[in-house]
């Protein structure tokens, strides 16, 4: 019965889990550059945690893993924003943090501070080649396929580009930044094709997310069952056992 009892928990903790990962999902559905996190599961042996002996037959059951980002990329739309860029293949753009640190994004949204600091939605500086803010100057804007920018058809910056050597060492930060092991990257400039005036929207499936919500809501709500009939068993075994027959 205790088996059963931490079976059920951690089905029902796993179907949560998977819940939180939906829902922060599809409330990033129309986030430019969003990529979508993912939950994996691993089989673990019931007699590592239950303490099966050598005459029980060992099972398995399914836990929580990992979680991970889904990098398949979103569709890009067209904006004609001068601000705006795109990257048609794998790839990053470069942000630097508050903390001076190095993080990726693929959303291409990019804004212009008063100081004329090429920057995030949320004021992060963008990154060169040579991984230092970009400065843009008043004028009209123009940018390349190999992410070169111009002002007034003056080149100014080269927009800092990177892959990934390892695509699953990636996490999610928060928003659209996205953080990687140092030396996990490599320069991609010259190797990526970037689009000016346009965007790469979320890859959430909107109608697969809440395909999926359904079916876990449901998968909760078994494990929960299981999991009360359990504690009517353990209440029935707890006013039975060592009565007095007779």
């Amino acid at each position: 019965m205790q088996s059963g009892f931490f079976v059920s928990g951690v089905a029902s903790k796993m179907a949560e889990n998977r819940l939180d990962n939906i829902t922060h999902n599809l409330a990033n559905v129309n986030t430019t550059g969003y990529k979508a996190s993912r939950s994996s599961f691993e089989s673990v042996l019931s007699d590592s945690v239950a303490g099966a002996s050598k005459q029980q037959k060992p099972s398995s059951y399914l836990s929580m893993g990992t979680q991970y980002i889904d990098t398949k990329a979103g569709n890009i739309k067209q904006t004609g924003n001068a601000l705006d860029f795109a990257l048609v293949a794998d790839g990053y753009f470069l942000v630097q943090q508050t903390d001076g640190s190095v993080a990726l994004t693929r959303a291409g949204n990019f804004t212009r501070d008063n100081e004329g600091n090429l920057t995030t939605q949320s004021g992060l500086a963008i990154l060169d080649d040579s991984q230092s803010p970009i400065t843009l100057p008043d004028g009209k804007v123009s940018g390349t396929r190999e992410g070169m920018i111009y002002v007034d058809n003056e080149q100014v910056a080269q927009l800092g580009l990177v892959t990934l050597i390892n695509e699953s060492d990636l996490k999610q930060k928060e928003g659209t930044l996205l953080l990687t092991s140092d030396g996990n990257t490599e320069d991609a400039v010259g190797k990526i094709v970037v689009q000016h005036g346009a965007v790469e929207g979320s890859n959430v499936n909107a109608v697969l997310a809440m395909t999926e919500m359904v079916a876990t809501l449901r998968s909760y709500e078994s494990t929960m069952k299981v999991v009360e009939q359990y504690n009517q068993l353990a209440g029935q075994l707890s006013s039975n056992v060592g009565k007095i027959q007779g």
